[in-house]
């Protein structure tokens, strides 16, 4: 990634100037054309990612202030075909959709994710993906962070405007503040030259997230800190200061600390380091499997600041955007203090209660998957993590004198990165863990994430001969086959489930957005069990078994078995090529350390991955050879489109 981090770099070494000539176009010292005007014309357009959910945001507040929609009105009354397997989608709001509290699942993860492609039909996939759900919880009722509801918001902008999203972008908002190099995947190359993006440190096709109101939109780093600079007090060059302020309110009045504290469309609507300063902080960050993003807006002191990268993380992107808002703040006077762990010593003493909350848990983190709680002498308490893929890890922990668990090291010291967990009772009667985690990145500064990150659950009963059938179906792992040939979910495609030990009736799968456990309904369902108020429940899916013996997920996406694909031999001279269904083989021994060659379509894509499941190979790759070495005990997938074929010599 040496290349995009530099490329990074740069971005960051313009983005003052950037912040400075947002601020004056506030101020009267320059226009907004001209302010637009001075950003370079050689800077590399990004895809946004989910700082894209701002953008959708602030077009349905466009055609809000025009008096077109109405936020607390239901969704079906902008999108009629929009219909979902629970009759409580009918209360859904458009406000639901803008602060995650829709109570949808979480993402359509098929075809989201496309290299050097994008055509697709995303809505019709989005829709019918969400007429076979169900809701995880009641409209309205908790903030987790929500994907398919910045599509169905952009599809609300599409339907009330008569305007498809690329134009109404391009000419409705950023068009209104003067912004010539913010678009979408439809005429990214027309408003300037996409960044390369590199995979495995080498370069590889520019990547698209068709869902673009969820993290589609793309655009330069000085667009994207203009557009933040419409949100400044009093500014109403985009939006009314009534809908700005309106976005800017966080979804509830709690103090519970351990909730979201997103607004409309961003993700928190004030920093607790920047709040002890008196400033106030809107941000927004996103990722997409090759780009990152961060937005960063001090609306009353008019400052806006964007980091874009290819390769990295949101989070670097944060804590870049961090540096670069202080650095401006210090021009106005203003310092802000780094924020600190919170100061606490080991006891011995435990109170006897909390021995009540020994047992199995529903984890997110440190590490998803299920978690065992078990206390010994002196406050000690050990959190073991056992994952989908069978690997298990051990967190040690120590009562301390603020009432919670700090994590240690072998040494039983606290850990640098230090993380407090809490044990809570909810409204609801669940059990949940809290975390207060500290983390700094070295060189590079240091945040705090507060957040529920565990469950406890109770046994599942089932029969033996239930136990046996999926005992069955986790034997073997599972490959991704139904997503179309450019999808990036090719790049690691394969999901393992066990069941665990201890814990009757779940089963640990990976779905593709993550490890989830599942509680076993019978011989073809295993549902999402998760209630966390927060976050941590976000991109849930159910888990469905078919006659044939595949899997789908209410992501969308369908997997095969690894047990059901044939072996390649040196007899298959032509793959014939299947629309939205891949063509899978294992590599035997016939096969294994062979050299093939391939000629494959301009729409068809090959990948290649050895027995410890890592891609070796991929026609994805800029200047990859159309020489193919075959891993032993390895797979490769043939993708395309119906009516092609691969040629194999």
């Amino acid at each position: 990634m040496k290349k995009a981090i530099t490329t990074t770099l740069a971005l960051i070494l313009t983005l003052s100037a950037v912040m400075n000539s947002a601020s004056a176009a506030q101020t009267g010292d320059v226009s907004p054309d001209t302010a637009s005007a001075q950003t370079t014309t050689d800077e590399r357009v990004y895809c946004l990612a989910s700082v894209s959910k701002v953008y959708v945001t602030a077009a349905v507040m466009q055609l809000v202030d025009q008096g077109l929609v109405d936020l607390d009105a239901p969704v079906t009354e902008y999108i009629p075909d929009f219909t979902m397997a629970d009759p409580r989608y009918t209360q859904v709001t458009v406000r639901m959709l803008m602060n995650h509290t829709s109570g949808l699942m979480g993402s359509t993860a098929i075809d989201m994710f496309l290299y050097d492609d994008y055509d697709v039909d995303i809505h019709s996939i989005l829709l019918n993906n969400l007429a076979t759900q169900r809701l995880k919880a009641d409209p309205g009722e908790y903030a987790a962070y929500c994907n398919d509801g910045f599509g169905l918001l952009q599809l609300i902008v599409e339907n009330v405007s008569g305007m498809n999203f690329t134009d109404y972008i391009t000419n409705e908002l950023a068009g209104s503040i003067g912004l010539s190099h913010t678009g979408t995947p439809s005429n990214a190359y027309e408003i300037g030259n996409p960044i390369d993006v590199y995979v495995n440190n080498l370069p590889y096709d520019y990547e698209y997230c068709t869902d673009v109101g969820s993290g589609g939109v793309v655009a330069t780093a000085s667009d994207v800190a203009m557009f933040g600079s419409s949100f400044f007090t009093g500014s109403e060059s985009l939006i009314s200061q009534e809908l700005v302020d309106e976005m800017e309110l966080c979804w509830t009045d709690s103090d519970n600390e351990y909730l979201d504290g997103c607004g409309l469309g961003w993700d928190y609507v004030e920093m607790l380091q920047y709040e002890q300063a008196g400033v106030q902080i809107v941000g927004k960050g996103g990722d997409v499997l090759t780009m990152h993003s961060q937005l960063m807006v001090a609306p009353e002191n008019e400052i806006s600041v964007a980091v874009l990268s290819s390769g990295g993380s949101s989070t670097y992107c944060m804590l870049m955007c961090e540096a670069l808002m202080n650095i401006a703040l210090e021009e106005q006077g203003i310092e802000v203090q780094p924020l600190e762990p919170r100061e606490v010593e080991i006891v011995d003493d435990m109170p006897e209660e909390l021995e009540q909350y020994a047992g199995f848990y529903c984890c997110t983190s440190p590490m998803p998957g299920l978690g065992e709680v078990s206390f010994s002498d002196n406050g000690q308490m050990l959190l073991e993590i056992t994952m989908f893929d069978g690997r298990t890890a051990e967190y040690h922990y120590r009562y301390t004198d603020c009432g919670g668990f700090v994590e240690v090291n072998d040494s039983g010291n606290i850990r640098a990165n230090q993380t407090i967990l809490f044990f809570e009772q909810g409204e609801d009667g669940q059990v949940y863990i809290a975390s207060e985690q500290y983390t700094e990145v070295p060189e590079v500064g240091s945040y705090i994430n507060n957040s529920y990150v565990a469950q406890r659950i109770e046994a599942n009963p089932i029969s033996d001969e239930l136990q046996a059938v999926w005992e069955g179906y986790c034997a073997v792992p599972m490959a991704a086959y139904s997503d179309r040939y450019s999808s990036g979910v090719y790049d690691s495609p394969f999901e393992f489930m066990m069941m665990p030990d201890g814990l009757t009736g779940y089963v640990l799968a990976g779905t593709g957005l993550g490890a989830r456990l599942l509680r076993i309904e019978d011989e073809t369902t295993a549902v999402a069990i998760e209630t966390m108020p927060c976050s941590s429940s976000r991109d849930l899916c159910d888990l469905y078994i078919n006659d044939d013996g595949t899997a789908s997920l209410t992501t969308g996406i369908s997997y095969i078995s690894l047990a059901a694909i044939p072996e390649f031999t040196s007899d298959i001279t032509e793959v014939e090529l299947t629309s939205d269904c891949a063509s899978w083989y294992r590599i035997g021994d016939e096969m294994a350390y062979e050299m093939i060659n391939v000629d494959c379509p301009e729409d068809a894509v090959i990948y290649v991955y050895n027995k410890f499941f890592e891609p070796v190979y991929t026609t994805h790759y800029l200047d990859a050879a159309d020489s193919i070495n075959l891993p032993e005990g390895g797979y490769i997938v043939f993708l395309g489109q119906t009516g092609e074929s691969v040629t194999v010599s």
